[in-house]
């Protein structure tokens, strides 16, 4: 498969992607009808009950005998008149229940059929995502030079933006750090002083409330001991460079299924070489960005189903993550902060030679493939 073929299939998946856009508007939009005509059905259900409450009071049991639990006269034909009037209003709400009951069902059968569809494109979407890694993946060695050649002019541009992301993400980081260091350790630290101050004075004045303030000083120490860790541990950022990094994340999504027990989280990791040197750097990152990535599944998708697939080789790392939960805005790239989670995890990727794409609907949930050579 040639370069152009690459090509067809990438414009194919942009085409269903595009489609399936179109339909999980529909679908939502349809939703959207579908609950209203229900809650319109719902009230006037209500209306027709009420009638027929109404009816009972007004109605004889015979054509001679009364209603026992009528107030009005039996000899009152007003009231047979109006037990007609109701009767004739109850026929016409009861038809018009009928055809909302009938435009209900017309709806949920074009929204079964909007779902199937928007499955189908999504379906179509992940096996066009794994022939265009397979495909690359056999054709990168033959495209490396032609590929070098052809991008020799967008790489400046293109290298010059990221770099900018890149940088403000470090100096936003950076900011956050600073911010964090005020408000967990100088406003402790400033605290404690003034602690301190008073701890001399009570020592002459006060022993026992001077043992209280010592007590709170020795607490408020070691808390901030932890504090200092955490923000130690948080600046190197580094996994446990004894452990191969299959091993990393099976303890991961261990610990991810022991979290959140009301998730269903299956995984498999393929590793064609467990004799492969992946270098520190590479797992470190691979472990921080898989570990974003679960954390935005149950932070943002009310998702209760979780799939991760995997692949390590001698030659790239595959990972994809579905989950069934509300999907993603298509247009979160733009709509959601510059320095979120998801726009670090696209630069590290950018960095480190690899693809990222993500993409989503209320059907099928979010669907995440990174890729990047080794």
């Amino acid at each position: 498969m040639d370069n152009s073929s690459i090509e067809s299939l990438k414009l194919v998946r942009s085409t269903n992607q595009d489609l399936l856009n179109f339909f999980n508007d529909s679908y939502i939009s349809k939703l959207e009808q579908v609950q209203s005509l229900k809650t319109e059905e719902f009230e006037l259900k209500a209306k027709i009950d009420q009638l027929i409450k109404t009816l009972d009071v007004y109605s004889f049991k015979t054509s001679t005998g009364h209603n026992v639990f009528s107030p009005f006269s039996a000899n009152t034909t007003s009231q047979q008149e109006k037990a007609t009037q109701i009767e004739l209003q109850l026929k016409e709400l009861q038809d018009i229940q009928s055809t909302l009951k009938l435009q209900i069902k017309e709806e949920e059968e074009e929204t079964d059929l909007l779902k199937r569809r928007i499955t189908s494109l999504s379906t179509s979407n992940r096996h066009l995502d794994d022939l265009l890694s397979e495909v690359t993946e056999e054709v990168s060695t033959i495209q490396e030079e032609t590929t070098e050649t052809e991008d020799s002019e967008d790489k400046p541009e293109d290298n010059i933006n990221h770099g900018i992301n890149i940088l403000k993400l470090q100096q936003h980081e950076k900011k956050m750090l600073a911010e964090k260091i005020q408000s967990d350790i100088t406003d402790v630290l400033d605290a404690n002083s003034h602690k301190l101050e008073v701890l001399s004075w009570l020592i002459r004045s006060d022993i026992n409330r001077a043992k209280v303030t010592l007590e709170e000083l020795t607490t408020s120490t070691s808390k901030l001991a932890d504090q200092v860790d955490e923000l130690a541990n948080s600046l190197v950022n580094e996994v446990d460079s004894d452990e191969p990094v299959w091993t990393l994340l099976e303890k991961l999504f261990q610990n991810y299924k022991d979290e959140h027990p009301e998730c269903g989280i299956s995984y498999d990791i393929n590793c064609t070489d467990y004799a492969i040197n992946i270098p520190d750097i590479v797992s470190t990152h691979l472990v921080l960005i898989i570990q974003e990535l679960m954390n935005n599944v149950f932070m943002h998708s009310n998702a209760n189903k979780v799939n991760i697939k995997i692949y390590l080789s001698s030659r790239l790392i595959d990972v994809y993550i579905n989950d069934n939960g509300v999907g993603i805005d298509s247009n979160y790239s733009s709509n959601s902060p510059w320095y979120s989670g998801l726009h670090k995890i696209s630069e590290i990727i950018y960095l480190l030679g690899g693809t990222f794409k993500i993409d989503g609907d209320i059907v099928s949930g979010t669907n995440v493939r990174f890729t990047f050579p080794l």
